[in-house]
Formats: C-alpha cells, sequence, structure tokens
C-alpha cells in the first residue's frame, strides 16, 4: 500500500506514471489523503491562483485534463481516501516529539492505519522526521 502527495495523485488521474506506480493503482493499492486531494482540487479549480499544480494540469493534453477533473469530482474507486472519522483518533495520538501540521498528520496516520508507505514528488523535514519517528518507508519520486 502506497499513501501519494498531490502531485503523485495528479500524475496518477493523467495516466502519467511510471509502470510500478500504474500497476499499485491499478490494484487498488494507492491512497491519498483529504488535505492532498482537496490541494490538486482546489489548483485546478482556483484561476487566481497559478501554481505547480496547477501549472501542470494546464500543461497537459485536453483528454488528460478532462480526466483529471473526471477524477477529481469523483475518485476513481482504485484510489482510497480514508475518513477523517478513522483518522482523526490515530491523528490525536501521534508523538513524535514535534507538533505535526494537518497534513503531515493526515498523511502519517493513513500510512499507520494501512501499514502503507509514502511516496511525494517534495519531501518536508517534517514529514521525514514525522517518517523516520514512525518507522514509516517515505520515498520521494522524481516526475
Amino acid at each position: 500500500m502506497l499513501v501519494v502527495d498531490d502531485a503523485l495523485l495528479l500524475a496518477a488521474l493523467a495516466r502519467d506514471v511510471g509502470p510500478d506506480l500504474d500497476e499499485a493503482v491499478q490494484r487498488g493499492e494507492i491512497f491519498t489523503t483529504g488535505t492532498w486531494y482537496f490541494r490538486l482540487s482546489r489548483a485546478t479549480h482556483d484561476q487566481t491562483v497559478m501554481g505547480a499544480l496547477s501549472s501542470t494540469v494546464a500543461a497537459l493534453p485536453p483528454e488528460q485534463q478532462a480526466r483529471v477533473l473526471a477524477g477529481l469530482d469523483e475518485l476513481p474507486p482504485q484510489i482510497g481516501l480514508l475518513s477523517l472519522r478513522r483518522l482523526v483518533p490515530v491523528m490525536g495520538r501521534l508523538e513524535i516529539g514535534r507538533t505535526l501540521n494537518l497534513l503531515t498528520s493526515e498523511a502519517v496516520a493513513a500510512a499507520r492505519t494501512l501499514d502503507a508507505a509514502i511516496q511525494v514528488t517534495t519531501e518536508t523535514p517534517l514529514l521525514r522526521h514525522a517518517c523516520h519517528a514512525l518507522a514509516i518507508d517515505l520515498t520521494v519520486v522524481p516526475l
């Protein structure tokens, strides 16, 4: 099982990932978090902001853009998303010696709940520290 960030979710929805990640998607072994899902959705719908995610979507061919937008309106069944109802109790008990923000807490709680690794395109010191403290595999995947 893998928990992926917003950029890898975008790549998975666009079907623009390597064979390993594509096979994991097809097997239903990919999850994301509500926070990463929201960030990607907001990036595709907020016309006032042009960042890395919205630029990537804008650069996609029309058929891939349509696939991404449809996937954001309704996540494909092969991409999992755990409920905050399930994650918040886990998030509230995370102890790593530092205060975690919502994004990191949710990602780490999802990985612990699923016994999954985390794959991101950009690593943060807080996420790295949390994964190390909780023995969660963290991989940075270049796109």
